[in-house]
């Protein structure tokens, strides 16, 4: 096959289409020489005398048109363009490209790209995007797919961290003694603890995840020694005890010479007397600057003496916000 000159499609882009040319961008380049750069054209039949072989073997891609080997109208058996693509390319079993392939299915198949009945959920959806788009630039699918092309990718992105870069970064820092999981308990139930070194801004929505442990709480360090807090919804969390405990003992570390009684402490916000922690009733979470602590210092806190003291806060050991209520 010559290097590629254009993708083609019968009509004006489609989800599915749209997940099939990413997928031929981000990974056809070793199997299909140019197809990075490969402009996109719109045409509604074969030029004359010509078989999508013909084209083909000139450096056209051919999507849903001909009878092509992506036309997924010709094939046996339902399928979809962006399927045969994986097949052709070798990655059906990518687990990156998943929720792709499954959102180009449903969409093709029920129409359902977006299942919610909500009127604004389907009108902003990305199906309902796509069908806005071609109505505002019918005469030009290039735009369109330029448009798009970026929010595919930062979905494969996240996918690559959330399927790939995560699990082998957390298998390799457990490995280096960088994990630590405990266990602990509040009002009957039993919470999966983890304490783990990372900048990554996605680590810890991975390990509250199926796919990353279902870990309950996450407590992260980074490298400047910030710790952030993070809570798994599902468990509905209570975390005032815990705000009490990592507080008191930021201001003890630094020598403060405060009196401020429990209920004080536990209030959400951030506190003149241990401004180091934001606790946030509405993410459930304990921040110690969150993703960009600016001018928030890092925790004086040991991070060998933490999980000590989430035992105690979890536990509601020195204060049950319960029998305050």
């Amino acid at each position: 096959m010559a290097d590629i000159k254009a993708i083609i499609l019968p009509t004006r882009p489609q989800p599915d289409t749209l997940v099939t040319i990413f997928i031929l961008k981000r990974f056809g380049k070793e199997h299909l020489p140019g197809v990075e750069n490969a402009p996109l054209e719109i045409w509604q039949t074969l030029p004359a005398g010509k078989s999508a072989q013909d084209l083909e073997a000139e450096g056209y891609i051919l999507i849903d048109l001909g009878g092509g080997k992506f036309d997924h109208h010709d094939q046996r058996g339902k399928t979809t363009a962006s399927q045969l693509v994986c097949d052709f390319l070798g990655i059906s079993e990518d687990p990156s490209l998943a929720k792709l392939l499954e959102y180009a299915r449903r969409d093709d198949f029920f129409g359902k790209g977006t299942v919610s009945e909500d009127a604004l959920d389907r009108t902003f959806g990305l199906s309902g995007l796509v069908a806005a788009l071609n109505k505002s630039l019918p005469k030009n699918p290039q735009r369109i797919a330029d448009l798009i092309m970026p929010i595919l990718a930062a979905h494969h992105n996240e996918e690559l961290r959330r399927t790939v870069e995560l699990p082998e970064e957390f298998q390799d820092k457990t490995a280096k003694g960088l994990v630590n999981i405990t266990e602990a308990k509040q009002r009957g139930k039993k919470l999966k603890v983890v304490f783990i070194d990372s900048d990554n801004p996605s680590m810890a929505g991975f390990l509250r995840s199926q796919n990353g442990g279902k870990f309950d709480v996450v407590a992260q360090r980074s490298q400047t020694g910030h710790v952030n807090v993070l809570t798994r919804a599902a468990k509905h969390i209570d975390l005032r005890s815990l705000a009490i405990v990592i507080r008191l003992e930021e201001i003890s570390v630094r020598g403060r010479d405060v009196e401020i009684n429990a209920s004080e402490l536990s209030r959400t916000g951030r506190l003149r007397e241990a401004p180091e922690w934001y606790y946030d009733r509405a993410t459930n979470s304990i921040q110690n600057g969150g993703v960009n602590p600016k001018e928030i210092e890092p925790t004086a806190i040991s991070w060998e003496k933490m999980p000590q003291l989430f035992e105690v806060g979890l536990s509601e050991q020195i204060w049950n916000p319960l029998a305050t209520e």
